[in-house]
């Protein structure tokens, strides 16, 4: 780009950008006299039950991704496997990202027994 058109764009962005940031002017709907509510809302887990739900549903992203990892790697092997060609340092490299796969699969399936089992447990305790 020519220095004729920066220049040309920068002044653009300087005359555009007054009208895009539109200003805000603090509106209330609290009469006066009255106290307002809180200004931020409160997110997150409120909760026990909130706190367990967020991690269970994260421990279930996260075998999720473990798995779609672990397909994409078995496929990966057996690629591997078939462009090995009787090579034998192939054919070990193959075996080495099927079993790191199988080993994928099973934390995986863990980390889903351990959220059952602490759910049931934690649903358990409390009635």
């Amino acid at each position: 780009m020519t220095m004729k058109k920066i220049i040309l764009l920068a002044a653009l962005a300087l005359l555009v950008i007054p009208f895009a940031a539109q200003p805000v002017f603090a509106q209330s709907s609290v009469s006066p006299g009255q106290i307002p509510g809180p200004i931020v809302q409160q997110t997150g887990p409120t909760s026990v039950s909130d706190a367990v739900g967020w991690v269970i549903t994260i421990v279930q992203w996260f075998y999720t991704i473990i798995f779609i990892l672990a397909v994409f790697f078995i496929l990966l092997s057996a690629f591997y496997f078939i462009t090995s060609g009787g090579d034998e340092e192939k054919t070990k490299k193959a075996k080495s990202t099927l079993l790191y796969a199988v080993i994928g699969i099973a934390v995986g399936l863990l980390s889903y027994g351990i959220v059952t089992f602490v759910q049931n447990s934690i649903a358990n305790h409390m009635g």
